[in-house]
């Protein structure tokens, strides 16, 4: 199976992203050796990241707790690749609230451009001391695919409804205010060193 050809977002997150960002880098850990359960990433899926990692924002001391992470994420299967997805898409609202990067920084693929969009989007947003609010995702698992042999991807099509979402500056002006929105995304999770990593979220392709 070919791999999912990378389209950017056309929904909110890409409008933030032209907005206020500028591109960023996520995990740097080194490829887990290849088991029965869990494959290295091909070279270009595992392309190594910047060497100056961007700054780390403190977080905010209150705000949205992170979801729980589902006992259905320690399966090594089609069932934990779905579990995946949704905790590791309900990570980003809590992310762009606080300011605490940590969870989203561990789930994210060192190849994910989505996931280092989001990850900018959120230390842009506390860099500034912006406050964010709504962006809430609902997710819909529709179909999860078999692993990849090659690349030892899961790809997963999802129904994502994005709540409301508006940043003030911290004067409380409003710098940015979209509506909701609802999309259908071909979500990548994959296995790096026994854990679900996001690997990609894109337009499904046709």
């Amino acid at each position: 199976m070919t791999r999912t050809t990378r389209h950017h977002l056309t929904s909110t997150a890409t409008l933030l992203t032209s907005v206020l960002l500028v591109a960023g880098c996520t995990d740097d850990d080194a490829e887990p050796e290849a088991t029965s359960s869990e494959l290295p990433l091909p070279a270009s899926v595992t392309a190594s990241p910047s060497d100056e990692p961007s700054p780390t924002p403190s977080p905010s001391p209150s705000g949205p707790e992170k979801p729980e992470r589902p006992a259905a994420m320690d399966k090594k299967d089609g069932d934990g690749a779905a579990a995946a997805v949704k905790y590791i898409l309900a990570l980003e609202q809590p992310m762009m609230v606080t300011g605490d990067t940590a969870e989203w920084e561990k789930r994210s693929h060192r190849s994910c451009d989505y996931c280092a969009s989001r990850l900018d989007q959120a230390k842009t947003i506390a860099r500034r001391g912006d406050t964010f609010s709504g962006g809430g995702f609902e997710v819909t698992v529709e179909t999860v695919y078999q692993r990849d042999a090659v690349t030892a991807i899961w790809p997963v099509d999802v129904k994502v409804a994005e709540h409301e979402t508006t940043i003030r500056d911290s004067s409380g002006e409003v710098v940015f205010d979209s509506e909701g929105s609802r999309a259908e995304r071909r979500v990548e999770v994959a296995l790096k060193d026994g854990e679900w990593v996001l690997v990609e979220m894109a337009e499904i392709p046709e």
